[in-house]
């Protein structure tokens, strides 16, 4: 005996209804364009980050071994003498759970230590130990060689002209709303 179908889980469109509700039908001339990721900046840059740190993990991964979310701790202590876990995530756009095991290994392979403030013993700032430094500065040595082979690609000065229009877009993302009333 042959199966029959499932029953459907909506209501078909009948004469402009669906589920006794009118429905909008937008005449085939009047339909947008559709959406061309490749020509989409946010897509584009997504696609681009992505790459980018995947060919730069590729270099320090198997030689260091460590992640991505550990090389983005030790670059940022690099930087800055001394960073808690919170001021890491916030400018690392990644989640503090992900911070925080990412410093747990680097603490546990003597990478990273951990100060705490005598006066508030929550607050906790990280800094790097000696062999943290050593590794911090191969690993900052094997990102600008990679940089420079990018930047060997595109025409001279296009990499501060680019640097430029990064610094524009930001501050355009910093200035626009949330969300704007037309996309409800």
């Amino acid at each position: 005996m042959p199966k029959e179908p499932p029953p459907l889980d909506y209501e078909p469109i009948e004469n402009g209804q669906v589920e006794n509700r009118p429905v909008e039908v937008i005449p085939a001339g009047d339909i947008p364009s559709p959406l061309l990721l490749d020509r989409f900046l946010p897509y584009r840059a997504s696609r681009l980050a992505t790459a980018l740190s995947r060919r730069l993990a590729d270099r320090y991964e198997a030689r260091f071994e460590i992640s991505v979310a550990e090389w983005r701790v030790i670059v940022h202590l690099l930087q800055e003498s001394e960073i808690s876990i919170r001021d890491i995530y916030t400018r690392v756009d990644m989640d503090r759970a992900r911070v925080t095991r990412a410093v747990q290994r680097l603490q546990t392979r003597g990478l990273v230590s951990k100060l705490v403030n005598e006066n508030d013993r929550r607050l906790i700032r990280l800094v790097l130990t000696a062999s943290g430094h050593r590794m911090a500065h191969e690993v900052a040595g094997i990102a600008a060689r990679f940089e420079s082979e990018l930047l060997a690609a595109l025409p001279a000065d296009a990499g501060n002209a680019l640097l430029m229009h990064f610094d524009a877009l930001e501050a355009a993302l910093a200035d626009m709303p949330e969300r704007l009333e037309t996309d409800r």
